[in-house]
């Protein structure tokens, strides 16, 4: 199996823009950004990790946030790139994996991960090697929010198909939007232990209204310097 970022980015080349924003509306997107300028409020800087054309990175900068962009996908990258020239909204682009960010420790106010991409990691590797990046570029006080679906246990026929596989049955096998979709299932239990293992004590696993859907999110709070 190809590991998450090769596989990743070929999924999301062959999608292309217009297959990715196939998969949403502009009112979810709406309701999207303003549920993550809630969260962010009064936190300046900010990693739109995993940002695919930009759909929150421009609206957090039209917003005035300082706001930094990363995805594995090339062609959704210069999307986003030649988006922001078009309206003189600087943003940094960077193409990169999640799982080894190019950026300095304590670089970020803020941190976003959202559209289920934390859950196209496979391996406890690359979700713990994600977790440990994600807090040293934080900035101590700083706030990571991950989003992703909410998913129940394996059933005994999911489990005889094929469709949920793995440690645990947590790799799991959907159709969406006319293409097949597959991703790791995460819930209070798994997030607590990658938490714990990368020796974080201040995090909350929940669930919300997130753009029209009820969705998983996990917040990871940076310890504030003494």
């Amino acid at each position: 199996m190809l590991n998450s970022a090769l596989r990743s980015r070929a999924e999301y080349e062959e999608l292309g823009v217009e297959g990715l924003a196939s998969r949403t509306t502009p009112e979810r997107d709406a309701a999207v950004v303003k549920a993550v300028e809630e969260l962010l409020d009064g936190r300046e800087s900010v990693l739109d990790l995993c940002c695919g054309y930009g759909r929150v990175s421009l609206p957090l900068r039209r917003a005035g946030k300082v706001v930094r962009a990363l995805d594995i996908s090339p062609n959704l990258i210069e999307a986003g790139r030649a988006k922001a020239a078009e309206e003189e909204l600087s943003i940094d682009w960077a193409i990169g994996s999640m799982t080894d960010l190019p950026y300095k420790s304590d670089s970020f106010d803020a941190v976003i991960c959202l559209w289920t991409a934390f859950h196209e990691l496979f391996a406890e590797d690359e979700q713990m090697s994600t977790i440990w990046e994600i807090c040293r570029v934080l900035r101590p006080g700083g706030l990571a929010v991950i989003e992703g679906p909410i998913w129940g246990p394996a059933t005994a026929s999911e489990i005889a198909n094929g469709i949920r596989q793995g440690p645990e049955h947590r790799i799991v096998t959907t159709e969406h939007f006319g293409t097949s979709s597959v991703h790791f299932i995460h819930d209070e239990a798994s997030y607590g232990r990658l938490c714990a293992a990368a020796g974080i004590e201040d995090f909350k696993v929940y669930k919300r209204d997130w753009g029209g859907r009820r969705r998983l999110i996990l917040e990871i709070h940076q310890p504030a310097n003494n």
